[in-house]
């Protein structure tokens, strides 16, 4: 657990360290034997540790504490070991008064003379609330205890009921990791499975308009939530199983290392930390996870809306993943943002002062993270306005393409080369989104200039029709002639402007069959595509007269001219 010194205090070692508590002008740190807290101790503050002087800080008298206690403890193995009739009950502890203080004395067990474990200090009595001769009495109770414990602990015949259990909790670790390697694998196989269900509905084609219903597609719509709900349900127990697995090691080992009093302080020392970061981690997880399947609680619910027709159908669904997607975004990150912090304040490594410095320098941070704070308004108010949604096809600048990724800093957007463009969203300022609610293919074909333009009219109207009553493509076209006409005059010839009104994205489908149909209903009315005209001039009889082709193609001229035509 590291710790920050105050850049803005007077002192480098101003702060306690890591395990000390400073109350008002008292620090305190507790008194361990065989990793078990024993007691706490009190000592006054030392504010500059690199120069105590004769003042003591605490921590350095609770470890030479600690020092004094594991020496009795080994002196009294040694006799236990060279005299078969001596035991733990030899050793004592006792008090008496030196100074006007209250001294802790271990003896007996083969010491030559009274051990010094420690001794009561006034600030320790004050802490406690208790005079310094009771609270003598009550640590004496505390050490003895202690003490003879620890020396039984460490007896053979102890080593081996310890050796059992630490076989018997690894037994069982095995066991449970089997357990749940089975059930982990068996989730697995459904997980798959259920991909492929969602995989195999998800490429199922969209019939025409009479043979599927908006109820239907509604169906649809909800079977496809139904499957993502259920493989949210399938990837978090199989998460969870993941993490009974790991946390089933982890108590194992813990547990293994507690039940030998040698080890047992690196069963705390080693697996504090890491427990309290594999908890923390395990529980965002799992408050992340369930506010996915409530997301999609949600998003379920708002899909169940039948009102409306169709289209209203499509594109709320649309805009629903595009809403949800970006919601799981920002709550994920929210999320892992406070246990993040949570964890630094447990671990002490973000104290006030450290809080104090991080704001400083976010100060200055911030000032290169305005663009940051506009993308993320301004995606916000793309999602609110539902400018476009994942899937439309938009034009944002000099970039168009198909809206692949949408959250609130950034919309990714593949174009029709395959490149994926990410643009910042403060960097959207005017959207074409050319697939809301529905499309339209807008077509423009060049005739002959001599062209009936009547006839010419009237077989562009009929292939339309034709297209629109044709059960392949009757779904794709909500209008068949939504504008009709002469669009222009020019040198290739007349310009005939159709419009027709399609289902979102289907626009480009509908321009190339369209076309395809108009090119063999032109050849069959003899209707000729319009090719660029040009007209050269000439001198006849040398009377220096020129000719000129008005807008019909004839000469009003009577000097000698000639035509060429030719494709540009």
């Amino acid at each position: 657990m590291a710790q920050f010194s105050n850049p803005f205090g007077p002192g480098n070692n101003n702060l306690p360290p890591a395990g000390v508590e400073r109350i008002g002008l008292i620090e305190v740190t507790s008194v361990s034997l065989d990793g078990v807290t024993l007691f706490d101790i009190a000592s006054p503050v030392v504010f500059n540790r690199n120069e105590a002087g004769a003042e003591i800080p605490v921590e350095v008298r609770a470890r030479q504490i600690e020092t004094n206690l594991n020496q009795v403890v080994n002196r009294a193995l040694g006799l236990i070991y060279t005299d078969e009739n001596a035991g733990s009950d030899a050793l004592d502890v006792t008090m008496d008064i030196i100074g006007g203080q209250p001294v802790l004395f271990a003896v007996g067990a083969g010491l030559a003379e009274p051990r010094v474990l420690l001794t009561i200090t006034d600030t320790d009595a004050q802490y406690n609330g208790v005079s310094p001769t009771d609270l003598a009495d009550r640590w004496e109770a505390v050490l003895r205890d202690a003490l003879r414990q620890a020396v039984d602990g460490r007896l053979p015949e102890a080593r081996q009921r310890q050796i059992r259990r630490a076989l018997w909790i690894l037994l069982a670790s095995i066991v449970l990791t089997l357990l749940l390697t089975t059930i982990w694998q068996v989730l697995g196989w459904r997980k798959s499975s259920l991909e492929r269900k969602q995989t195999a509905q998800a490429g199922m084609a969209v019939p025409p308009d009479d043979e599927f219903p908006a109820q239907q597609l509604h169906y649809l719509f909800r079977y496809q939530i139904t499957l993502e709900q259920r493989l949210q349900v399938v990837a978090f127990l199989r998460w969870l199983m993941f993490w009974g697995i790991a946390f089933v090691w982890i108590a194992g080992l813990a547990s293994g290392l507690y039940i030998f009093p040698q080890t047992r302080s690196y069963a705390f020392g080693l697996f504090s930390i890491p427990v309290l970061l594999l908890l923390t981690w395990f529980l965002t997880g799992l408050l992340n996870r369930l506010a996915n399947l409530a997301i999609e609680r949600v998003a379920q619910a708002w899909s169940k809306n039948e009102l409306g027709d169709l289209d209203e159908m499509q594109r709320k669904s649309m805009r629903l993943s595009t809403i949800t997607g970006a919601v799981k975004g920002l709550k994920t990150a929210v999320i892992y943002a406070l246990a993040t912090l949570l964890v630094l304040q447990t671990l002490r490594v973000a104290p006030a002062s450290l809080l104090a410095f991080g704001a400083v320098a976010a100060l200055a941070i911030s000032f290169a993270a305005q663009s940051l704070v506009k993308d993320v308004v301004n995606g916000f108010l793309i999602l609110l306005e539902d400018q476009y949604a994942i899937g439309d096809l938009v034009t944002t600048g000099t970039t168009t393409g198909i809206v692949e990724n949408l959250n609130l800093r950034i919309t990714q957007i593949r174009g029709e080369d395959g490149r994926l463009v990410t643009l910042p969203n403060s960097l959207i300022a005017q959207v074409e989104n050319l697939s809301r609610s529905w499309s339209r293919a807008n077509i423009r074909i060049d005739v002959a200039y001599g062209t009936n333009v009547d006839e010419a009219l009237r077989v562009v109207h009929e292939t339309a029709h034709a297209m629109a009553d044709d059960p392949e493509w009757g779904y794709a076209i909500l209008n068949p002639v939504e504008m009709l006409g002469i669009d222009a005059m020019t040198h290739a010839g007349l310009t005939i402007l159709i419009w027709i009104r399609t289902r979102p994205l289907k626009q480009f489908l509908v321009a190339r069959e369209f076309r395809r149909r108009l090119r063999l209903a032109f050849d069959k009315a003899n209707i000729a595509i319009g090719v660029p005209q040009q007209a050269f001039t000439g001198l006849a009889n040398g009377s220096g007269k020129g000719g000129h082709y008005g807008d019909d193609g004839e000469s009003d001229g009577n000097a000698h001219t000639s035509a060429k035509s030719g494709a540009v």
